[in-house]
């Protein structure tokens, strides 16, 4: 046998045992690290998708106590953060994500959001790089790129981002004009016409490309380059109506103004124009109005041209809308307009809404009664038509119907309406149940206002009064007038409510210093009988309220001035009130 050390095949590791038991052990625990990160990150995410953001955030914490590095929890704690509002700590922790893990895309897209999000150039261009590298066939993150290099003033990365969109989806006039306008930035003028002649050479019969072309030359201010190209189209397709338009703008360049003037009006009153070279051209001689309001007749006269012959559409009219408005025109001026586009187009939502606003500007029932109906039979969804078609008969005592067009406009309404308007028609609705002595109805319809708006001041006015009247809820009825009188401290309607119901509690001393705002008996006779505000309901309630502190020939003073009112508004009992000269319930 040789001599020498016999080693067994099973002899420990250089070491000893003690060296192979912490390498087995610190692999068992890793392993064991390992699943209970697993299984409270599956509970995390369980917990999110349940929309238990709470428990989530804790279960991620602790997913990071076991690993803080793991990138997984890292971006998921995140898009919490952000969740919640917490924008920079869920920044900062996508961020971390993305160090942990630099090839993952997603965790990069939603980082380069957040910087493009909040305009963070300097920060977003190395990430977007990235994804760019990770994702080569994406020409979007390169257009990204393209306009962040622009934005921090790196016009040589801007034109290779360019390029590279170039390589994967071949020339495109789009990109060439860019690169046009880049170059034209570096005032590198002979590059950036090379770029223009490149675009026309690969597409020799593409005559507007070459309109575009002599409009750069134009604006560069070379005007002799500029003919050219135009001459080149004129030759090809002398009715181009491309290219009269950059030849008005070549002659206005030029300052040559009437062959401008004689161009555009050509091209505007030729019977054959189609309408959005119309328009077009209307916008140019507004823009010039803008500039020089000597313009205004001209313009003003080109709409009476226009507007002479048949309408088949109701842009021209329009836009003299647009133009009477900024011209600040009469509004009797512009509903005249606006009735001639509902004569073209009956449906037109522009002309309906601003008729609708300037009958009930001018409280023309008869106007707004037409209007609301054109409209509902255009738009039964639109419940602004509802409700003032619903005013508009309930102040002809239609009061049936009113409530019916009310109910069919709440039962039909879009979901994006707004709440507002929707507390508008329940107040309205309540106010006609009212009327109709339907008091349950009503109030019900009360309540439903407020849900959508706990403001909405005449439903709190109208609510608190009818409320005592009844001599019920007169704690709640106080609650919600007084509501009322903080918003309008001067409105003697709101005022008279607050003052009855103090009245209708015997908190008499209180009620007559709310109601002096309204009828301050130390004013005339002649001054209270020559004010058109002061309804003779609200004398009367001034009488009642001065009986009732002891004053009663104040009260009486007041219920004789109540009667020469005459205006319907008095209770049947006014008339007792004065004969027997005190109050009576």
């Amino acid at each position: 046998m040789k001599s020498g050390k016999l080693i067994h095949k099973n002899t420990p590791p250089k070491g000893g045992w003690g060296v192979f038991f912490l390498i087995f052990l610190f692999g068992t625990l890793g392993i064991r690290a390992q699943a209970t990160f697993d299984y409270f990150y599956l509970e995390a995410e369980k917990c999110r998708l349940q929309e238990d953001y709470s428990s989530a955030m804790d279960l991620y914490r602790h997913c990071l106590d076991i690993n803080p590095e793991a990138p997984e929890a890292l971006y998921n704690m995140g898009l919490l953060h952000l969740y919640l509002r917490a924008d920079s700590l869920g920044t900062a922790f996508i961020r971390r994500a993305c160090e942990r893990d630099a090839n993952n895309p997603y965790y990069l897209e939603t980082l380069g959001a957040l910087y493009l999000n909040k305009r963070d150039a300097e920060s977003a261009i190395p990430v977007l790089e990235k994804m760019a590298s990770l994702q080569t066939r994406r020409s979007d993150i390169l257009s990204q790129l393209v306009s962040l290099y622009s934005t921090v003033g790196d016009t040589d990365k801007a034109i290779g981002a360019l390029n590279r969109i170039e390589l994967l989806e071949g020339p495109s006039p789009q990109i060439s004009v860019e690169k046009f306008r880049l170059y034209k930035e570096k005032e590198q003028l002979d590059s950036a016409f090379m770029q223009l002649q490149a675009l026309c050479d690969e597409s020799p019969h593409d005559m507007n490309l070459r309109i575009v072309v002599g409009s750069q030359y134009l604006q560069a201010g070379d005007t002799v380059r500029a003919l050219e190209f135009y001459d080149e189209v004129r030759r090809q397709e002398p009715t181009n109506t491309n290219l009269q338009l950059a030849m008005m703008d070549y002659y206005r360049d030029c300052g040559k103004d009437d062959r401008y003037n004689y161009m555009r009006d050509s091209l505007l009153y030729h019977p054959d124009s189609p309408l959005q070279l119309q328009v077009l051209l209307l916008k140019s001689y507004i823009a010039d109005v803008q500039r020089d309001s000597t313009y205004a007749p001209q313009l003003c006269a080109a709409f009476d041209t226009l507007l002479a012959r048949p309408q088949q559409n109701p842009e021209v009219l329009i836009m003299k809308a647009a133009y009477q408005l900024y011209s600040k025109q009469p509004k009797e001026a512009l509903c005249q307009t606006m009735r001639q586009v509902l004569e073209v187009d009956p449906g037109n939502e522009t002309a309906l809404r601003e008729l609708l606003q300037y009958y009930a500007e001018q409280n023309d029932g008869k106007g707004v009664e037409d209007i609301s109906r054109r409209g509902l039979n255009y738009h039964p969804e639109e419940i602004a038509y509802a409700y003032y078609l619903g005013m508009a008969l309930a102040e002809q005592k239609k009061l049936k119907d009113a409530a019916e067009v009310l109910q069919q406009g709440l039962r039909v309404r879009t979901e994006d309406v707004h709440p507002h308007l929707v507390s508008n028609v329940f107040g309205v609705l309540g106010d006609i149940y009212y009327q109709q002595q339907k008091e349950q109805e009503a109030f019900a319809a009360y309540d439903s206002a407020l849900v959508y708006k706990d403001d909405n001041i005449m439903c709190l006015n109208n609510y608190a009064y009818y409320l005592s009247l009844k001599g019920e809820q007169l704690d709640r009825a106080e609650e919600m007038s007084y509501r009322t009188i903080r918003q309008e401290p001067d409105n003697i309607t709101y005022l008279d409510t607050y003052a009855w119901i103090l009245f209708m509690k015997q908190d008499y001393t209180h009620a007559r210093t709310y109601m002096d705002k309204v009828v301050n008996p130390g004013r005339t006779d002649e001054e209270l009988l020559a004010d058109k505000q002061l309804m003779g309901n609200l004398i009367e309630h001034a009488g009642d309220i001065y009986a009732n502190c002891g004053e009663p020939e104040t009260a009486l003073r007041l219920w004789r001035l109540a009667k020469q009112k005459g205006d319907d508004t008095c209770t049947p009992l006014l008339r007792k009130k004065i004969k027997r000269k005190k109050y009576i319930k």
